[in-house]
């Protein structure tokens, strides 16, 4: 088992803090991105790295996609609401 959450480092560290808070010790990995807010890179250990890479990237974009055609569709029925 383990999380993913979106960012790098400090992402990563806060998360590992939260869930030691509730005595869990779950790995984290965290999907790195570049000034455009594309994946460029993956924390995580070597084992979660090399079987769950392309899943992990893949799960990421769907989220992001998901959540920019909410906020679209959100944002669309406010302004035909006025």
């Amino acid at each position: 088992d383990f999380v993913v959450v979106d960012g790098g480092k400090a992402q990563v560290n806060i998360a590992q803090k939260v869930l030691a808070e509730y005595g869990h010790k779950i790995s984290i990995a965290g999907v790195v991105k570049d000034e455009k807010h594309k994946p460029k890179g993956l924390i995580a250990d070597e084992n979660i790295r090399k079987g769950y890479e392309k899943e992990i990237l893949l799960a990421n974009a769907e989220a992001h996609r998901f959540a920019i055609s909410f906020h679209r569709k959100k944002s669309l029925f406010s302004f035909r609401k006025r």
